[in-house]
């Protein structure tokens, strides 16, 4: 009996100790497809970081996302494990037909309706961190906190962030790395200081929960295209910081488990469909001082355009919108790949206050000309919104560090599955995740 009671105690401590809590740092690298780091043929270049991730740790061949696939939305549901409908972050940017918020996006963390990783490791008390995390302005429960804002764009939001961040942090970072984020386009500029700030607080501020949003990759791809000399260059730059991170976090804890993850995929582009034009022409829609007056709006979703109502329960308005949709959607030129109504669109969880989902073909991103020739050239740049079933939204998830199994491949996952996972890592539970954790561990 002695001996029995050895063996269980040994089985449940060796247990405890292969799922105990670890510290852990989650690195968003923006638009970045799983098949740059699984496919060697991608880029003619490699990713010596990310890519040993596939032998030293466990990864997905692919993620599904959600509707639309889009960075605001889907970064909230990385941290979250629910979609849109239910978190809150339905877009990029708020539903503003009446143009009265200029283009203003999901950036305060008060938007967001379900729990978070970060509410649960600070119920946890444990230190949390972030750098340019997206809808992360004013989180209370990240310490030592550096958003993602901006707003003219240029080196007077440096001012902005300031003041939006924690100063412990912000401060420290300047003076350790003379060298702070910023906003004004220099965007691999950003994503180095974003890491060394990650590594500050990883160093100085012993954060046990750390999240980082690099963005360089996204916007490489949407100005030149997926796969293209400048993206592939622009993931190889990343590397190193991605790098540079876990080899900080490794040294100031060997437990640490690092994930890198992603928000959506990337599809080649060579025009936009300007939906605004037949709205307008048909009278549904109307800009400028009699922008009040609108029928029927445009929710953007770059790949996709939701088609909102003013009036929900306005049956000719509905049914003119629909008849307009399927008459462009009869010609293939047109770039519709399908239209989805409110039973299928609740479905997926997404843009909730909308009536219709256009969804565009792969290789047409949605344009906002409201005068002029429906569609229109936009030749080698790329796009992301689309329904998540297209393959090319697929997004990438890679983990690694104790306790985690090596070289398991995962097939293709649910995003949602994703912050319960994470936060299995960390030992919190997310209040609102439904989804199972995925098998990551030894």
């Amino acid at each position: 009996m002695l001996k029995f009671r050895l063996c269980v105690l040994l089985l449940v401590c060796s247990a405890a100790t292969a799922f105990a809590a670890s510290p852990l740092v989650l690195i968003s690298i923006d638009g970045m497809r799983p098949d740059y780091i699984t496919n060697p043929k991608a880029c003619s270049t490699t990713f010596p970081t990310i890519q040993s991730f596939l032998t030293t740790g466990t990864y997905a061949e692919g993620v599904t996302g959600v509707l639309p696939t889009l960075t605001y939305p889907s970064h909230t549901t990385l941290i979250t494990g629910v979609e849109p409908a239910k978190h809150g972050i339905w877009g990029n940017t708020t539903f503003d037909p009446e143009s009265t918020n200029f283009s203003g996006w999901y950036w305060y963390a008060k938007d967001i309706k379900a729990d978070t990783l970060w509410d649960a490791a600070t119920r946890k008390k444990l230190i949390t961190a972030n750098v340019g995390w997206p809808v992360s302005v004013d989180e209370r429960n990240i310490r030592f906190n550096i958003p993602e804002y901006w707003r003219a764009g240029n080196a007077e939001d440096r001012k902005l962030l300031r003041a939006l961040s924690t100063p412990e942090l912000y401060d420290g970072v300047e003076r350790h790395f003379l060298s702070v984020p910023e906003s004004d386009g220099a965007y691999l500029a950003t994503d180095v200081a974003r890491a060394k700030a990650a590594i500050y607080a990883i160093e100085h501020k012993h954060a046990r929960f750390v999240t980082l949003h690099l963005i360089t990759l996204d916007e490489m791809q949407h100005e030149h295209s997926p796969f293209s000399p400048q993206a592939c260059q622009s993931l190889l730059e990343l590397d190193k910081q991605v790098g540079a991170v876990l080899e900080a976090a490794i040294a100031a804890n060997p437990a640490t488990v690092v994930a890198v993850v992603s928000d959506h995929g990337f599809a080649r582009t060579d025009y936009r469909v300007n939906l605004m034009v037949p709205l307008i022409e048909a009278g549904l829609l109307k800009l400028g001082t009699h922008a009040k007056e609108w029928k029927a709006a445009i929710f953007p979703g770059g790949g996709t355009a939701a088609i909102v109502l003013h009036d929900p329960k306005d049956k000719a308005t509905e049914e003119a919108v629909r008849t307009l949709l399927h008459r462009l959607a009869s010609n293939r030129a047109n770039g519709i790949a399908s239209i989805l109504e409110k039973p299928e669109i609740d479905k997926l969880g997404g843009f909730p206050n909308a009536a219709f989902v256009v969804d565009l073909q792969v290789g047409y991103q949605l344009g906002y000309a409201a005068e002029g020739a429906l569609v229109t050239p936009a030749p080698s740049t790329g796009m992301h919104g689309y329904l998540p079933s297209h393959p090319e939204m697929l997004a990438a998830f890679f983990v690694r560090g104790r306790g985690i199994a090596a070289g398991r491949d995962l097939g293709v996952i649910d995003m949602r599955q994703i912050a319960p996972t994470l936060g299995g890592i960390l030992g919190v539970n997310l209040k609102d995740a439904r989804q199972p954790q995925l098998n990551i561990r030894k």
